[in-house]
Formats: structure tokens, C-alpha cells, sequence
């Protein structure tokens, strides 16, 4: 396993000493407590290391044109200093990969998403491009929350008001060169800083000690996991299968029958139907004329048939307290006709929620079906009802 650039800071405050494995890495899953990590991100700020996370430099005369064909969004329209997120596809339209595409320069762009480096290099034979796997050359630290601007204040010394959802800009921390990216994974108000690795312990010392006017506090993976399933954000490998070649980032490898289009995962709003040429193009106009795909939408589980199926069996703590990565059934009428993944106690919302996988029939908000429950060797069906995405109100564009 490889260490981050934040590793030496983040180990000394891990007090629980609970790692989360992500990819070949390993950072802190809970600090001190998930619940106090989650209210400060909904609250005040937080801090957590995504350096994890794979990261890509594309640069050359050609490298707006390849991502154009690869990816389901208009690249060489974006300025530079702008940030869109998109997905991209197979020839079938069953979706590889997601991931934000920065425009850094007039021919360079960075990508950060799941491992995707065989996917890329596929699609670039021929042409004058050159992919830079970028991954451990940087930290990746977001700064989260309602208070992730008077932070960013605090270490540069300059107001962040101005810089908008999706937009870039470089700064100067403790004299390392910072791209920092108005982005965020928990819906709130945030930021995410790309810091040259040889700095990352003297950035977030930094961070940490300007943030404390403000309640900052480090965050690990497990109340971010919380934080973007309250925010209805998918994840590759626990919500859908990659249809790609790469090795998936996470531990966990759903069944091929999971890979999904798009649409059916609720991203058809980033598919640019009107762009020529891109792969699985065909695919996609197609399904979104026939409109009969599954949808995604949010589930309500009823809580209380939890734990009273839990008292039945014998083991009352069934209602589960981090994101459940594996799918469950569900029902209507008797039938299998779908699943529910991302199943969790959402501290936040005070409710068991998780993403519902269904056909287009079943995917109105109101409508009522089952979730086959197989979780602390306890078996039900569990009542739930369809609700809207996301499970609260975003703030992250504000």
C-alpha cells in the first residue's frame, strides 16, 4: 500500500487508528468520531485527503479533440480555468468511468476519476497527446463545508467569493504553487486543492491552523461516504459496475450485471446528445428515443420494520451506520425488479436511505415497494418508498 502526501499529519491524528484501503492507498476512515466529522463538513468546515483518487494530465494539440470523442460532454468548448463533470461510455453506451475534466491550458486538460489509464491510452493511438498518470505527484485535499470559504481566506489571505462552482484558480501556500477547484463530494460549500506532494504536510498544518477560527476538523472516508450518499453521489463499484478494462479503485467489484447507461443511473443530464462522434453516441440516442430504461431514484426505508425484523432474529442493530456497498433486492408485487445500493442511516436527515435502481414504471416519487433486507445475517422484506434525489438540500453551488 502507498502512503499520501498527507500521511505523516493525517496518522498522528488518527486516534481510532481506522484506515480506509482506496486503491493501492490508505487513509483514515474515522478520526475521532464519524458523527462530530460529519456535523462539521453539514456545519463548519472539515479537511480530508482524496489524494487517492486517480489523477490524469492529457496535454497536446490533440487533447481536447481525444477527450471530445472519449467523454459524454463538449471539452473543447470549456475555458480555461473550468470544470465539468461528465461520465463516459462504451460503444453499447454502458458507462466506463465519471469524473471531473479540467481545462488547465489552451491544450492541456487533467481528469481525475477511478483508475482509467488503460481506457485512455486505448483512445489516444495516433494522435499528438500525452497522458501523464499524475496520481502521487500531487495530494489532493478538500476543504468542506459552510465555513470553507472563511478558511480559504485564512490561508491565502485573499477572499474566495468571487470563484464559482466549477471554476479553477492557482495560489501561493506556504510558497507551493496550489490549483485549488471550487468542486466538492458532500454537497456542501467547498473546495479542492491540488498540493505538490514534497508540501502536503506543511499545506495542511497550514490549513488545519487557519481553519481553527473556523471549527475545522480532518474528516475520514467514512462520514464523507455519509456525506455524498445524503447528497445523492454515486460512487463507481458500490452503485454501478464500470464497463471498462481497468482495475476498479475500491475493493469491491459488483456483478458485471451491474453496468448501467447514463440515463439509468441518473446522468443523462451530463450527455451532450447534440456532440458528434463520441463513443457510444449511437447507443445513447438510441435509448434515450425509447425511454423504457431503469431509472435511479432515492429509496426511504422504514426504519422501524428494521429493527423489528432485528429483534425477530436475535440481533437488534441491524439498521446499518456506514454506506452498505453491496446491493440489495426489491420488490413489487412479488416480483424482483430492481435494487437498492448505498443503503445507510443518514445521521443528517434522521432517516435509512440509499439509491433505488428501478424501471420507469415504479420510479415516481410516492411509489411503494420492498427491499429484500440480508444484512447481520437478518432476513425480510423492509416497506420503502420512492423519494426524491437528493436526500437535502445541496448548498455546494451557492
Amino acid at each position: 500500500m502507498k502512503l499520501t502526501p498527507f500521511h505523516e499529519r493525517t496518522a498522528a491524528l488518527n486516534r481510532q487508528q481506522m484506515w480506509f484501503n482506496w486503491d493501492r492507498h490508505i487513509v483514515p476512515d474515522v478520526y475521532t468520531d464519524v458523527r462530530e466529522e460529519l456535523r462539521a463538513t453539514r456545519q463548519a468546515a472539515s479537511m480530508g485527503d482524496m489524494s487517492p483518487l486517480s489523477k490524469y494530465v492529457l496535454r497536446g494539440p490533440d487533447a481536447a479533440g481525444v477527450l471530445d470523442r472519449i467523454v459524454t460532454r463538449d471539452v473543447a468548448g470549456l475555458d480555461v480555468g473550468q470544470v465539468v463533470y461528465t461520465s463516459w461510455t462504451d460503444e453499447a453506451g454502458k458507462v466506463v468511468g465519471d469524473g471531473l475534466v479540467f481545462r488547465t491550458g489552451a491544450e492541456e486538460f487533467r481528469l481525475t476519476a477511478d483508475p482509467q489509464l488503460v481506457w485512455l491510452t486505448r483512445h489516444v493511438a495516433g494522435a499528438d497527446v500525452l497522458i501523464d498518470d499524475v496520481t502521487d505527484a500531487f495530494g489532493l485535499l478538500a476543504v468542506q463545508g459552510p465555513r470553507s470559504r472563511d478558511v480559504m481566506r485564512a490561508v491565502t489571505g485573499s477572499s474566495w467569493d468571487d470563484l464559482e462552482f466549477s471554476r479553477t484558480r492557482t495560489t501561493t501556500v506556504v510558497g507551493a504553487e496550489v490549483l485549488v477547484s471550487r468542486q466538492g463530494f458532500t454537497g456542501e460549500i467547498g473546495f479542492e486543492l491540488w498540493v505538490p506532494a514534497a508540501s502536503g504536510v506543511a499545506v495542511w498544518d497550514e490549513v488545519a491552523a487557519a481553519g481553527a477560527a473556523s471549527g475545522i476538523h480532518p474528516v475520514g472516508e467514512y462520514a464523507i461516504d455519509l456525506a455524498r450518499v445524503e447528497a445523492g453521489l454515486l460512487i463507481v463499484g458500490a452503485d454501478y459496475t464500470g464497463a471498462g478494462p481497468d482495475r476498479p479503485g475500491s475493493m469491491i467489484e459488483l456483478s458485471p450485471g451491474y453496468v448501467a447507461s447514463p440515463f439509468e443511473i441518473g446522468l443523462g443530464s451530463f450527455v451532450d446528445l447534440g456532440k458528434p462522434g463520441f463513443i457510444g453516441r449511437d447507443a445513447l440516442v438510441a435509448e434515450s428515443a425509447d425511454g423504457s430504461g431503469a431509472r435511479l431514484v432515492g429509496l426511504e426505508l422504514d426504519r422501524e420494520a428494521i429493527v423489528r425484523l432485528g429483534v425477530e432474529g436475535g440481533t437488534p442493530a441491524v439498521v446499518p451506520s456506514r454506506v452498505w456497498w453491496y446491493p440489495l433486492e426489491v420488490r413489487a408485487d412479488g416480483r424482483s425488479v430492481g435494487r437498492a445500493t448505498s443503503v445507510t442511516w443518514a445521521p443528517t436527515v434522521g432517516r435509512v436511505v440509499g439509491f433505488g435502481h428501478l424501471p420507469a414504471d415504479l420510479s415516481g416519487p410516492g411509489t411503494e415497494v420492498t427491499v429484500r433486507w440480508t444484512l447481520n445475517g437478518v432476513e425480510g422484506d423492509v416497506p420503502a418508498t420512492v423519494v426524491d434525489l437528493p436526500f437535502l438540500e445541496l448548498r455546494r453551488t451557492g
